[in-house]
């Protein structure tokens, strides 16, 4: 199965912004960095051009359709994922993002009690 990843590493690849907003389908490139922005990938300046690392925008633009993969197949999500996907190094950064997302609990502030409830409190436990 690993002959058919593409062997030339290609993670250090570099596109522009213009590039990018041609990959997302959008036609302006505020558009495009506004995407980048919200998916929080950095845009590197050089000289007077600005680029952004081409794994980084393969990744993300593969994440819905990984994140669906693992929705159907729950316990096979990684190796459908790595039966369709072009090139290992997007493999692997997409699996580490989706990793790595941090699940949000929601937190309760205590409010104060007064001292019935206190008391209550104290009887209960003890």
């Amino acid at each position: 199965m690993t002959e058919y990843y593409n062997n030339f590493s290609r993670s250090l690849d570099t596109l522009t912004l213009a590039q990018v907003a041609e990959k997302i389908y959008v036609k302006n490139i505020e558009t495009a960095k506004k995407w980048l922005m919200e998916k929080g990938i950095k845009i590197h300046r050089f000289l007077n051009n600005s680029f952004v690392y081409q794994i980084e925008v393969d990744s993300h633009i593969d994440i819905p359709y990984v994140q669906q993969l693992k929705n159907k197949y729950p316990d096979k999500w990684k190796e459908r994922y790595r039966d369709v996907v072009k090139d290992l190094p997007v493999y692997h950064l997409t699996i580490t993002l989706l990793e790595d997302e941090v699940a949000y609990t929601p937190i309760v502030k205590p409010s104060r009690i007064n001292k019935k409830d206190l008391d209550r409190y104290t009887k209960l436990l003890g």
